[in-house]
């Protein structure tokens, strides 16, 4: 029964790959073939140039995440895990977003204390990156996104808070799935792949985390995992 979910799944993955590269390329393809017939005059070339750059990076951004979820496929059992300190890991991701959360007029909050945790460091930047990226995406102008680590009795729990547009209830037990998006608009407009919470949710099992989420729609959304030992 595992076996025939799993190879449905990886069906509908590969569908749904095929379905989001071939969407940028057409644009691509499309707008360049213009251009090269001279059929475009000079405000077009402008505009479809403009096209073809925001469809690269979104095919750019799609590759990086496909790699990212099949390393982690193969990694999952050979990668090194190491005492971490994740409140360090969370302080260089938030130095790394503090660019992104100005241009969309957004405050980043970091607060908490050095707490260790067994883990993979290139697997758990890229947790606490996921998540915050996804607090200043799905955001509106003027919010906030606070991330937390904190350490009790043995646990160490990251926390990552937004005062954003919110999930329903309905989509909420969907979005770890690779490609499921709860506003298919939205994500083309911030440039989201669909697989940020894909990727959230391997490294949490990897980790043998637990992942708690709570949200509501127009009031934002918190998600704290918790780490063993």
């Amino acid at each position: 029964e595992n076996i025939i979910h799993n190879s449905k799944l990886r069906q509908e993955f590969t569908a749904n790959v095929t379905h989001e590269l071939k969407t940028p390329l057409t644009v691509i393809s499309g707008y360049s073939e213009l251009i090269e017939n001279g059929m475009a005059g000079q405000e077009d070339v402008q505009r479809f140039a403009k096209e073809i750059h925001r469809n690269s990076n979104r095919l750019l951004s799609l590759i990086n995440d496909i790699l990212q979820l099949s390393e982690m496929d193969v990694a999952t059992n050979t990668s090194s895990m190491e005492q971490i300190d994740l409140y360090e890991i969370a302080t260089n991701v938030v130095n790394m977003l503090e660019l992104k959360a100005e241009k969309h007029k957004m405050m980043l909050h970091l607060s908490g204390e050095k707490s260790m945790v067994f883990g993979n460091r290139m697997m758990l930047e890229e947790l606490i990156y996921n998540l915050t990226d996804n607090g200043i995406r799905y955001n509106n102008v003027g919010g906030n996104v606070w991330v937390n680590v904190n350490h009790k009795d043995n646990h160490t729990i990251l926390t990552v808070k937004d005062d954003g547009i919110g999930i329903s209830t309905e989509h909420q037990n969907r979005i770890f799935e690779r490609f499921y998006r709860v506003d298919k608009s939205r994500s083309k407009l911030t440039g989201g792949t669909g697989l940020g919470l894909a990727i959230v949710k391997h490294i949490v099992e990897h980790h043998e985390a637990s992942l708690h989420m709570t949200s509501e729609v127009g009031e934002g959304t918190t998600i704290q995992i918790e780490f063993g030992k």
